[in-house]
């Protein structure tokens, strides 16, 4: 049975349904002239001088204009927020702050490299790399096929570096993506497992603005290491 594209969207949980518009309006706005890119892009200097603090997060929702390339990064976007917001933090479980928190997570890290780098002016593809890691490490043995080809899961982010590569794209927003998501899966999965404790989890007040006031706390999302 086909889904038709107004039912997809509905069907979309609420982090990456809200992120999707926001990049998708963002580019409109752009395109149509209601907004120029030079008021986006990530300055640190501007930030601190002008007090331009938005520009912390329009950095995350400008991905180019209406190309082909704008429509694989929503491809990239729209699929892997879904899968890791329904899969490992659903909402019908009170998840949703702690997909939030993943989501700032990754922009504060991506931000202090973006600091430490001083080259990196929108770091949306970053973000959606990232979430690409951190799902690739949720069943990272799984058989998946990849244009025809069988591939193990954990390997998809890297296969789809290699193709950037090939391409001649620059890979670093991929890098700094694959950086912070295993950065992300050490933090929440591995650390806790040998050392019996947790170094991060969502903070309160993140659950009770998204989740109603959920108390009962849980593991953020699921991951493997590679000999389980």
């Amino acid at each position: 049975m086909s889904v038709s594209p107004e039912d997809w969207f509905h069907s979309l949980p609420p982090v990456t349904k809200v992120y999707l518009v926001g990049a998708v309006l963002t580019t409109a706005c752009t395109t149509f002239g209601i907004i120029g890119v030079e008021s986006l892009y990530l300055d640190f200097g501007l930030v601190y001088k002008n007090f331009q603090i938005w520009r912390l997060v329009t950095c995350f929702f400008f991905f180019g204009k209406f190309s082909y390339p704008f429509i694989f990064q929503m491809y990239i976007l729209g699929r892997y927020f879904n899968l890791v917001e329904s899969e490992q933090f659903k909402a019908s479980e009170g998840k949703t702050g702690d997909m939030v928190f993943l989501v700032l997570f990754g922009a504060s890290i991506m931000l202090i490299i973006a600091f430490l780098m001083g080259n990196l002016f929108f770091l949306g593809p970053a973000l959606s790399f990232m979430i690409l890691y951190v799902w690739s490490r949720s069943d990272p043995m799984r058989q998946l096929s990849f244009w025809g080809f069988a591939i193990e899961q954990w390997k998809l982010p890297f296969v789809m570096l290699l193709m950037a590569l090939l391409m001649q794209s620059s890979p670093v927003l991929d890098i700094v993506g694959i950086i912070v998501g295993h950065l992300w899966h050490f933090l929440t999965q591995v650390f806790p497992e040998y050392y019996g404790y947790e170094v991060i989890r969502t903070p309160q007040f993140i659950s009770q603005w998204f989740d109603n006031g959920y108390t009962v706390r849980r593991p953020m999302g699921r991951g493997y290491r590679l000999n389980d």
